[in-house]
């Protein structure tokens, strides 16, 4: 069996030599630091990733291997190696081809799924209203429905292991209250509930905010608005995207005082089309979008967002440069901590775990992904 060596920095500073054989490491040995090393790492994890290159999980079929590995290649490539592949809002026939395609494309592909670490279930039981339910198709969104996602579990080979609900719509508590006492992780997301019904549903169960302060609509009551709400309740968890256009960094400071940063964690919400190159692309559900120059991708005639052209590794970028974070703390929110929240397995670099692993280098306000190890393989 052939060994590879690798040189660099942990995040807690120790200058370490790994050394990799097949899907393991079989040796962690301290050596001198110098400048020349780059970081070793943990792979980022997103927790609300949608697809990519025009590859979207609710499109998904038993035959799309060579889309869902593409997808896989360029989440490598940008240093992520644990996702939740999201599911959006869309025909209901869309999504039970689509977990029934993931179960056999994962089963059949080990190395797919440790990168596919589960489904992230954010469309179908959110408001309907405008603005509130952003870039999704209304005619797809559906009241929250247990039955519902159960089969579409079922169909997955349970891989669902978070589900977003707008707790305002009609048997929004209950369906918190089913879900939570299955297991799942409960987010609330793309819904506008008074305060009072904000705590009634952390009371049965839901722990996360999705995507904080988006998924909203553009003008909102000063007051009597969801956001106080989410952020005076310690019990809600907040997911924050951290490309740049969806937040402006102050208000992910405000997130990270008031809740701390083991409470708050950072996702892509990356659109099927990320990575593609600027113009106007027709998305899942038939609401258009355009992707800028910039990477800025909204509707059509409108400033609402569609999702993300970036991957997690350009919210390492934001957190230290805009909103003034350590690289390691901006590291962490982007990795171990919603692998912590999510209760997904991230390897540690030491000897006998899975050789899967980031080098990187992080100069001048610039991550560079020099290589993702995935069970030994390099991308």
């Amino acid at each position: 069996m052939s060994k590879a060596i690798y040189r660099g920095v942990l995040l807690d500073g120790q200058a370490v030599q790994i050394t990799v054989a097949g899907q393991k490491i079989t040796s962690v040995a301290e050596i001198p630091g110098g400048a020349e090393l780059p970081r070793l790492l943990p792979v980022l994890v997103d927790l609300q990733q949608n697809g990519a290159l025009g590859h979207a999980f609710n499109l998904m079929s038993t035959g799309n291997i060579d889309g869902l590995r593409a997808v896989a290649g360029h989440l490598l490539q940008n240093g992520v190696g644990r996702i939740l592949a999201t599911l959006t809002t869309c025909p209901y026939e869309n999504l039970s081809t689509a977990c029934a395609a993931l179960k056999t494309l994962l089963d059949e592909n080990p190395d797919l799924n440790r990168l596919f670490a589960g489904i992230f279930h954010e469309g179908v039981f959110i408001s309907p209203k405008a603005g509130w339910r952003g870039g999704h198709a209304p005619e797809f969104i559906r009241p929250p429905d247990w039955d519902c996602l159960q089969r579409l579990n079922e169909l997955s080979g349970y891989r669902i292991k978070m589900v977003n609900v707008a707790p305002e719509e009609p048997g929004g508590l209950e369906f918190i209250s089913a879900a939570a006492q299955a297991g799942l992780i409960v987010a609330i997301g793309h819904c506008c509930p008074d305060t009072g019904t904000i705590r009634r549903a952390a009371d049965c169960g839901a722990s996360i905010v999705t995507h904080f302060v988006n998924g909203a609509a553009p003008e909102i009551h000063r007051f009597r608005n969801p956001f106080w709400g989410f952020l005076d309740d310690e019990r809600l968890r907040l997911g924050l995207v951290g490309d740049g256009f969806h937040l402006l960094p102050e208000i992910v400071r405000v997130a990270l005082k008031v809740k701390g940063q083991q409470n708050c964690f950072v996702v892509s919400d990356a659109n099927m089309h990320s990575g593609l190159q600027p113009g106007f692309y027709q998305r899942v559900g038939g609401v258009g979008c355009i992707i800028e120059p910039n990477g800025f991708i909204h509707l059509p005639d409108a400033q609402i967002l569609a999702g993300a052209w970036f991957q997690n590794n350009r919210g390492v970028e934001f957190l230290v440069n805009q909103v003034g974070l350590s690289f390691e703390d901006a590291w962490r929110l982007c990795s171990s901590t919603p692998a912590r929240i999510a209760n997904i397995d991230l390897p540690d670099l030491r000897a006998g775990s899975e050789a899967t692993f980031v080098q990187a280098r992080f100069q001048d306000g610039k991550l560079a992904i020099e290589k993702t190890l995935l069970l030994g393989c390099e991308y």
